[in-house]
């Protein structure tokens, strides 16, 4: 299900309109694969905190044994994951270091746990729930991968159900009790989280 939508564009810019028409074809294929769905509920685009603090996250996932933070990443050129995990791209004929864009994803997911941690009474409760990252691509082709092989954080878009779905039914094999998320726990959490969302361009006191 889908518990949060994308803000409204607020944007003018071409680099603007670029991002947003990509951030919009993401939500789209959310709500393809999960939009209906008993088990995994969506929020898109959260910025949230508390005082100076904002924890930002493109896509967040809630399912009954965790969270996962599901980044995109546009890759307009190829890219190298060297076997160190340094993520290099070609630009002007030369190979330089961008970003890596799995150690963004696990920076954003340990921030937003860290203030879950600090924000609700039961204190202690996210460090017994799953918390993974996921980074999604247009193409996956444009990767030279390390020597180890595809990584299993990236995919392409369109699979991304699939990667899910495995780490689900993953998280259910070695559970040895129930899920601590139920449906009413995640739509109470996504009500927390909604209520102190911060969309671009507003102060905490908006």
């Amino acid at each position: 299900m889908i518990l949060k939508e994308l803000d409204p564009f607020l944007g003018r810019t071409k680099d603007e309109v670029t991002a947003r028409i990509a951030q919009d074809r993401m939500a789209y294929q959310l709500r393809r694969f999960f939009g209906k769905s008993a088990d995994v509920d969506v929020l898109n685009y959260l910025r949230i905190g508390s005082g100076s603090a904002v924890a930002h996250v493109d896509y967040l996932l809630l399912h009954p044994y965790g969270l996962l933070v599901l980044e995109r990443e546009s890759l307009a050129e190829r890219v190298q994951i060297k076997d160190d995990g340094h993520w290099m791209r070609w630009r002007d004929g030369a190979m330089v270091e961008m970003r890596s864009p799995i150690t963004r994803a696990y920076l954003r997911a340990l921030s937003l746990k860290a203030f879950l941690d600090k924000n609700v009474r039961q204190k202690g409760f996210f460090d017994r729930v799953e918390l993974d990252v996921l980074v999604a691509v247009p193409d996956t082709n444009v990767i030279q991968w390390p020597t180890m092989g595809p990584l299993v954080e990236v995919c392409n878009f369109e699979q991304v159900k699939d990667r899910v779905e495995q780490r689900l039914a993953q998280c259910r094999r070695v559970a040895t009790v129930p899920g601590l998320l139920s449906a009413s726990e995640r739509r109470r959490l996504a009500e927390f989280l909604r209520s102190l969302h911060r969309p671009i361009g507003k102060t905490a006191s908006q």
